[in-house]
């Protein structure tokens, strides 16, 4: 009788940790979010601009480039850039941000993926012209308005003045404006950003 009770309280526990690991990953964004809400970015930075709440985007809708595919990016943390059928100087800075940035986090680098979503062009030509300046670039066309409409609310869009950052899970989370004038300042803040959300998630 005790012999089986043993065996049940076993089994029970053994249920609960398989509940909880299943469990932990989406806690965890959740928590991360939570945190940023009330303590962090928008209180200590004007990098990011929380979207709230936060949207799924499905990014396995996109047509990557040869070589490529949603499951470069699939479980990390990864910036979202748009641009049109050309990288114009914008376009460049969001790139050359988001790469100095991704460096900069160091041993959590491989938790962090950048994303350019080319409007009306060829996602594969776009990654050639592109390729000696940011190898580790994961390239897309395409988009159809389903997808479109999730990286535009109040005071954003896809139209290449934002850059986006999307979390392990595939939520839509923050937004930046290119700081033209400040681009040193705002690389500082946004790694800050990046670092905080990585520290307090253990999620990608």
């Amino acid at each position: 009788m005790e012999q089986g009770l043993a065996v049940s309280r076993r089994g029970r526990r053994q249920l609960l940790m398989i509940v909880g690991l299943f469990l932990l990953p989406p806690l965890a964004a959740w928590l991360a979010w939570q945190y940023l809400s009330s303590h962090g970015v928008a209180a200590t930075t004007n990098n990011g601009a929380l979207i709230s709440p936060a949207r799924p985007v499905d990014l396995s809708r996109l047509d990557y480039a040869h070589g490529q595919s949603f499951g470069d990016l699939q479980g990390r943390w990864v910036f979202v850039v748009f641009s049109g059928t050309t990288c114009d100087a914008r376009c460049e800075r969001q790139l050359y941000l988001t790469r100095q940035v991704r460096i900069g986090v160091n041993k959590d680098l491989p938790r962090v993926r950048r994303l350019l979503v080319v409007r009306g062009g060829e996602a594969l030509a776009m990654r050639q012209a592109l390729e000696s300046a940011h190898p580790d670039l994961v390239v897309a066309g395409g988009g159809d308005a389903a997808l479109l409409s999730a990286f535009r609310g109040e005071g954003f869009a896809p139209d290449g003045s934002r850059f986006f950052l999307v979390d392990p899970l595939g939520n839509l989370m923050m937004f930046y404006t290119l700081d033209e004038h400040n681009g040193v300042l705002q690389g500082k803040g946004l790694l800050k950003d990046l670092q905080k959300l990585l520290k307090v998630s253990q999620v990608g």
